[in-house]
């Protein structure tokens, strides 16, 4: 079980995928990640590798909307979706494709560009700054969005030049905090 740290959901449990599917964050860096970004309220999120939804889930609970989740693991949507269910979320977009699907699908529906992107892509996938770019070609993220990038070892940071990072140290877990210079 996984718990909601924070906002108006605190407290409150929710489940998660078997862990060969997806890897937890932990309580400590939710919580020291939504505390550095601040107050997030009327802000929108998108979490690409959801998981359990567990990132997008705690935005929402911190007042976060839109918010959309995605996972194209068929285990990990279904457990999105009973976790929203359990916690009576409603408005919650979630898609279960592969994240370029799902970012074509996003610009597709002229939907939203996100204030806040949290990516924790499974370690097969190497995040670059022509992905981050592919990403504003899209009009899923503009000059004003933060990029957030969950990683258990430092960034290349020559690969995201066109950024200022901040990194924030929970554990083994890094957040690194990228927002356009």
């Amino acid at each position: 079980m996984i718990r909601i740290v924070g906002g108006f959901y605190k407290h409150r449990l929710i489940d998660q995928p078997p862990m060969e599917i997806t890897r937890c964050t932990k309580d400590m860096a939710k919580e020291g990640l939504f505390n550095s970004l601040g107050n997030i309220e009327g802000k929108s999120f998108l979490d690409l590798f959801s998981g359990s939804g567990a990132i997008g889930i705690e935005a929402y609970s911190r007042g976060a909307r839109p918010v959309v989740l995605n996972d194209n693991n068929r285990e990990a949507k279904r457990t999105i979706m009973r976790n929203l269910l359990s916690l009576g979320i409603f408005d919650v977009t979630v898609y279960g494709l592969k994240d370029v699907d799902c970012l074509i699908e996003i610009n597709r529906n002229k939907a939203i560009t996100f204030d806040y992107v949290f990516l924790d892509p499974p370690y097969a996938i190497k995040l670059t700054n022509a992905y981050i770019n592919g990403m504003r070609d899209l009009k899923i993220i503009d000059e004003n969005s933060v990029i957030i990038i969950e990683s258990d070892v430092p960034l290349e940071t020559n690969d995201f030049s066109d950024y200022n990072i901040k990194v924030l140290k929970y554990g083994k877990s890094l957040m690194n905090l990228l927002r356009r210079k």
